[in-house]
């Protein structure tokens, strides 16, 4: 992946720790939760685009639970591209006293410097969807899996079918001028966004035994206004407004505040986006 994708990643890092990790953290840990059970003794786990590793949080103190009760140690590899974001996973995976039962890397997750056939389960919550290459990255997670290990992944769902997606991002494509809006290509991840989709595209990359369900959350915000600052200091948002005006940049903040202001009732008023996304659980073929 691109070193500007990275650094725009690691300078997000400390905002989305703070407003974004609570909710999709609160997800990622049930998406490791969904296949827990289903985990060897002593599993070998990985991370891909570990962000600042609430899932991995919950692999770590699942495997401390089975040392605890059964002497058996297992081991938890959390990667992300982003510098920043692995140097947060190291500090609050840290905070477990684990020891050496995880370690937290710089990696590619499109090309991963990982022995193949070496873990027992890989997860990526909200991760391999957005890469460049998905494709390359849903390979590589197949390739390092022992035959039959087990891949979990959330992956969001379209506008049609999540209100966070459409009220997001309704009022920016909105209020773009023409001359930016028709410029953007299709998100390619609108592509795996419905369970079909999904499905077929892991089955192609090396996957079998797929499942796919719903998985419904809410993400609440603090106010309008932090939730706009937040969105427009995203990597994802902040491509589309990139190459806007000054005053064009106002526009698109005025439709966003004042549709978010209507959701919530007042400008120091939290609001509430339902969100929906897919659990995809398969075995590597």
């Amino acid at each position: 992946m691109s070193t500007d994708l990275s650094t725009s990643w690691s300078r997000h890092a400390r905002t989305y720790a703070r407003l974004g990790a609570p909710f999709t953290g609160y997800i990622s840990q049930s998406l490791f939760h969904t296949v827990a059970g289903r985990l060897p003794p002593a599993p070998q786990i990985l991370d891909v685009a570990c962000g600042n590793g609430e899932l991995s949080r919950a692999a770590v103190l699942h495997c401390l639970a089975e040392r605890a009760a059964s002497g058996h140690t297992g081991g938890v590899v959390a990667t992300d591209f982003a510098p920043e974001m692995v140097a947060l996973a190291s500090k609050n995976l840290g905070a477990l006293d684990a020891g050496d039962l995880v370690r937290c890397e710089v990696q590619d997750g499109q090309a991963l410097a990982l022995e193949t056939a070496s873990f027992d389960a890989a997860f990526s919550a909200f991760g391999i969807f957005l890469f460049p290459d998905r494709h390359a990255g849903w390979r590589e997670a197949a390739r390092v899996l022992r035959p039959g290990g087990i891949f979990a992944t959330a992956v969001w769902r379209g506008p049609n079918d999540n209100a966070l997606a459409r009220l997001q991002m309704g009022p920016v494509i909105a209020a773009l001028p023409a001359r930016v809006r028709d410029a953007l290509p299709r998100p390619g991840w609108l592509d795996i966004a419905s369970a079909e989709g999904l499905e077929q595209e892991l089955s192609s990359c090396g996957f079998s035994e797929i499942e796919v369900s719903v998985f419904d959350a809410v993400l609440t915000a603090p106010t309008p206004r932090v939730m706009w600052e937040m969105m427009r200091e995203n990597p994802g948002t902040g491509a589309l407004i990139g190459s806007c005006t000054e005053a064009e940049l106002a526009a698109v903040e005025q439709s966003v505040l004042s549709t978010f202001l209507a959701m919530s009732g007042g400008p120091d008023r939290s609001l509430r986006f339902e969100a929906s996304c897919h659990f995809a659980v398969a075995r590597r073929s």
